[in-house]
Formats: C-alpha cells, structure tokens, sequence
C-alpha cells in the first residue's frame, strides 16, 4: 500500500510540474506489475487529461471504472474523459451517477457536474450551475478553482457586478490564480488600457502564458479595428451626402468631413500607450496582409476629395460623384477583407489555447456599429429615392452592406451559426443573430446592385 502512495505522489509531482511523459512513465511502469489497481488506473487517467489525451483518459477512466464500479472518483474521471471527448451527455449522466454512489454533498462532484452544465451553455443549464457552484462554495470556501467557475458562469449570465465580487474573493485566497488574473485582465468592464496593464502583470508572473499573450493580441487587435472602423463610418457618411447634396457644397462638406477623423488617432490612445514599447511593430509585421491592407482602406477613402477636387468644374460634373462613389465602394470592400484577415488570424494563433468567448468578442468588436450601420443606411435609402440623386443611394447600401461582409464571412467560415451555439455561452441566440443579419447584408448587397445598374448618376442641382 505504501509502495502504492509513493507512486501516485511520485506522479502526482510530476505532474504538477508540467512532467508528463515522466508521470506517465512512473505510472505505466507501476501497471506491468500490477494492471488490475484501479487506483493506477484512475491516475493514469488524470495525467493523460493534463495534456489532453481524452482518448487515453478516457480508456483508463473505463478501466478504473471496470475495477471498482462503488468508487465514485473514478466516475468522475469519466465523466471529465467525456466531457473532453465533447460527450457532454455522457459526462452529465456519469457524474450524476457518481454523486449518487457518494451520496450527502460531494464537493468535488457538484463541481465536476457544475463545469459539465457550464459547457453545454443554455440558460436552464447556466442556472443550474450557478446554483451548484454556489453550493461547492458553501463546502469549500478556500477554493480558488471553484470561485473563478464561479464568476465565469456571473459573466455569462451577464451578471458583472457579481463576476467581480468572486474574481476579488478567489485572487484573496489565491493572488496568483492564473485563471482569475486572466479573467480580471479581459473584462469588458474595465477600460482597454487596464486590461493591457493586467495582461503584462500576468506575464511578468508567468512568461510562457499562451492565454495572456493572445488575450494581448486581441487588445492590440482590438485598437486597430476600432480606429478602422472609425474610418468606414465615415465612408459611409460620405456616401450618404452624395444622396442630396450638390456638388458645389459636397466640396466643402466632404473636406470637412475628412478633416474630422483626426480624433481617430485618439480612439483607445491609452491602451495603445500601454502596450511595450515595439509592440505594435512586431504585429504589424507579424500580420503584414492585414496591416496593409487596412492602410489600403483608409488610403483609398482619403483619395475621395481630391479626387472630387480634381474633377471639379465650372458647374461640377458627373465623373466626379462617379469616382468618389467607386471609391467609397473600393474603400469598403478593403475594409471588410481586413476585418475578415484580422479575425482569421486571431482564429489560427489561439490553438492550442482557444478560448470561444475570445473569439466571440473579437467577432462582436464592430458588429453593433455595423448593424446599426446597415439598418440607417436603408432608412436613408428609402429617403434616398425621394432626391435628385437616385443612383448614389445604390452607392450606400453598397458601401454600408460591403463594409459588414466581414461579419458574414467570420460567422460562416470561423465560427459557424452550428459550432458557435454549441461551444459558446448564449450561442443559440447569436446563431440566430447570424442567419438574420447574413440575409440582411445579402439583401442590401442585391439592392445597391439593383439602384446602380437601372438609374443614371446625375449633376444634383445647387
């Protein structure tokens, strides 16, 4: 029995160091001699989870289950080798058997069973793990793990305030708790340059944190899609003018216009601040496509003025709306294959270390501007035919629905409406967000298309 313990301490240290082939080594050496020991078996199925084998884990947690059915642990085991085979059927109805061999309140089944409801993320299910982990709270006060579960279910039944409370009660018993540091660090609640500043506290702890130094990617990411987007919104209000206004005041309003995107260099100018000194460099050479062609965008709707200006006459002409439209066309459809480069890459960098809300977010980042974008554009679109310029309310619609087809592309290629609803908090709703606005964007493209091909463009009057 003695020898037993010591090679499950021996293991169990290995492990905990982030030795793995030799915890598996002491544990598979230990099973020549005795490959009936349940307990073996158990251990072995923890260590393949650490580095996840759910295949391993699993046909060990089945072993130590074959060997000792009355002992709960190794259910647990199993529901947890499920639970990362993505079986969370089976995972919820192992541990619920486990729990009724235990019998009384289990803590650490009540916490497996908590995670299991957690990941199948419908509200009946977010509730009811609420409720649990409230409960292994109640069992075990000192828990740092629980706490940060805890607060992660808070935050996805958008319940903030609470989140917090439990982020602050876990870093209490634990101030090093790389989860709830990261958790602190992302929170949409905190202002962009404090959540850098707690990503660079997390890898001063911990240099080799994959999660922080992607969650600072997506920060810097972040910054850039905001200012990018500055600048699309304003393609679209310079759209909107070719609508009613007439050439000779089009001038002056369109410089005007322009002339007022110098805030956009003060957009999250904090966190930008914030980030090490080189930072943004190295990802901009990290992501050469994506960084120029956002400069492209910009490049190209900075163009539309002078170009106006050039072909301007004595009364103003017709090729000059022509260019500035195409432009403003162009302009946007640069922007939109930069949101698409941008979300791409964040998708490919984050494995192995994804995190679905991660990338939910960085989908979300923009897509309240362009919904509201793509809902005002065809208000004023229907005004649009009531003015002397019918044509260029084709040039709208385009412009706003081409500047959002990065969202389609995201949610259908990244993150499809069937993926996203199974491995994201709240999914059923945003797939259905997804099949709606898809049809919406499809239907202002045709539409734009449509105005263009049958109404001339023409001189507004003055």
């Amino acid at each position: 029995m003695d020898g037993l313990e010591m090679v499950i301490d021996r293991s169990e240290a290995f492990l905990l160091t982030g030795r793995h082939e030799r915890a598996l080594a002491v544990l598979t050496h230990a099973l020549a001699s005795e490959p009936d020991n349940a307990d073996l078996h158990g251990q072995l199925s923890r260590v393949f989870a650490s580095s996840e084998d759910w295949k391993g884990a699993l046909d060990s947690a089945q072993r130590a289950v074959d060997l000792e059915p009355d002992q709960p642990w190794w259910w647990l085991r199993l529901s947890s080798a499920f639970a990362g085979n993505n079986d969370l059927q089976n995972a919820e109805s192992t541990i619920r058997y486990s729990l009724t061999i235990a019998g009384g309140e289990w803590a650490p089944g009540l916490y497996q069973l908590g995670c299991v409801l957690y990941d199948q993320a419908e509200p009946e299910q977010l509730d009811q793990a609420e409720q649990l982990f409230r409960k292994v709270v109640e069992l075990s006060p000192e828990n740092a793990d629980v706490r940060y579960m805890l607060a992660s279910t808070f935050a996805a039944r958008e319940k903030g305030l609470d989140a917090e409370q439990q982020i602050d009660a876990g870093l209490a018993i634990d101030p090093f708790h790389t989860n709830l540091l990261l958790m602190r660090a992302t929170s949409p609640s905190r202002p962009a340059d404090g959540r850098v500043k707690s990503l660079l506290g997390v890898l001063h702890l911990n240099p080799g944190e994959a999660r922080a130094r992607a969650s600072l990617e997506s920060e810097y990411f972040r910054i850039r899609v905001r200012r990018y987007t500055a600048w699309w919104l304003m393609g679209v209000a310079d759209a909107a003018l070719l609508l009613w206004i007439p050439q000779a005041i089009y001038v002056l309003c369109v410089i005007a216009l322009w002339l007022s995107l110098f805030f956009v260099a003060y957009v999250n100018i904090d966190a930008k601040k914030a980030l090490p000194k080189g930072f943004s460099r190295h990802m901009d050479r990290k992501y050469a496509v994506a960084t120029w062609t956002g400069w492209f965008s910009i490049a190209v709707s900075v163009s539309v003025p002078f170009v106006v200006f050039a072909l301007y006459g004595d009364h103003g002409t017709v090729a000059g709306t022509i260019a500035a439209s195409t432009l403003l066309v162009v302009s946007s459809v640069a922007y939109s294959f930069y949101r698409w480069l941008v979300i791409r890459a964040r998708h490919k960098s984050l494995s192995p270390e994804r995190d679905t809300n991660d990338l939910r977010n960085l989908l979300a980042e923009g897509t309240g501007a362009a919904t509201y974008v793509l809902f005002i554009a065809g208000g004023l679109a229907r005004l649009g035919f009531n003015a002397a310029q019918s044509a260029a309310t084709g040039v709208l619609l385009l412009t706003a629905s081409l500047g959002s087809v990065w969202w389609w592309i995201a949610w259908n290629s990244v993150m499809p409406p069937h993926k996203l609803a199974r491995a994201v908090n709240g999914g059923t709703r945003k797939a259905w967000q997804s099949a709606a606005l898809s049809l919406l964007v499809l239907g202002m493209i045709v539409a734009g298309i449509f105005i263009i091909a049958t109404h001339d463009f023409m001189l507004v009057p003055i």
